[in-house]
């Protein structure tokens, strides 16, 4: 496989209604101590895997870790992610429960929540669902326009990765990933048809378009706020 550029981030999607939870005392007790980059991924995964589960007690057993690839990818390897663990149930981050009739350990985050499931398990208050829960995993990332064209059409040369930077400069890339998909479908593996499709939406607009703004993300509505004296 060609080397090709690491993609840069275009900027948070908009009309996203997903955001993550994280409490305070991350910002002004923990993050000054977390120096591992596992550590603060795993913990950021654990918030955000948290608000998958709105109504229930947010609990992970070793399973249910190993169980998301996009977890391991993330992190390197099982052992990596082993570390990153113990490194923040040696903070008291990550707190722990044997039950011991499943041979099960279950890991908390420390919050109030957590900590009174601790308790309930060290006492026998703990009922144990019995549907087994579905574990959240993180979706998996989005294909950039190099490995869509690897996978899609061929070997990426020189000239071409200077070609597809400037298309997806230009095209939005839901556009791109589409129009890759209908040339795919027609079997027409070349990216000057994957362009003449682009270039027409561009020109005549795509079927898809949103033709109204959502006045909530428009970014003039909030000039306001840090142009001074406008």
């Amino acid at each position: 496989m060609s080397q090709h550029p690491v993609p840069r981030f275009k900027g948070f999607p908009e009309n996203d209604p997903a955001f993550t939870q994280i409490p305070e005392a991350f910002f002004t007790q923990l993050l000054e101590q977390i120096n591992d980059l596992d550590q603060l991924r795993l913990l950021l995964y654990l918030f955000w895997q948290s608000g998958q589960y709105h109504d229930q007690v947010h609990y992970w057993r070793w399973g249910d870790l190993l169980a998301d690839p996009a977890l391991l990818n993330m992190l390197g390897s099982e052992n990596r992610l082993q570390l990153a663990l113990q490194e923040l149930m040696a903070q008291d981050v990550v707190i722990r429960a044997e039950i011991e009739y499943l041979a099960e350990t279950y890991y908390f985050l420390n919050t109030p929540q957590g900590r009174a499931a601790v308790v309930a398990i060290e006492t026998g208050e703990w009922h144990t669902p019995q549907q087994d829960r579905q574990p959240a995993h993180l979706p998996d990332p989005t294909p950039n326009i190099f490995q869509l064209y690897e996978e899609n059409i061929g070997v990426i040369t020189p000239l071409m990765s200077e070609i597809l930077k400037e298309d997806e400069r230009t095209y939005p890339a839901p556009w791109i990933r589409e129009a890759i998909q209908i040339a795919v479908t027609r079997n027409v593996r070349t990216w000057n048809y994957v362009q003449a499709i682009l270039k027409r939406w561009h020109k005549e607009g795509h079927k898809n378009d949103q033709k109204r703004k959502d006045d909530s993300q428009d970014p003039e509505r909030y000039r306001k706020s840090w142009l001074k004296n406008e």
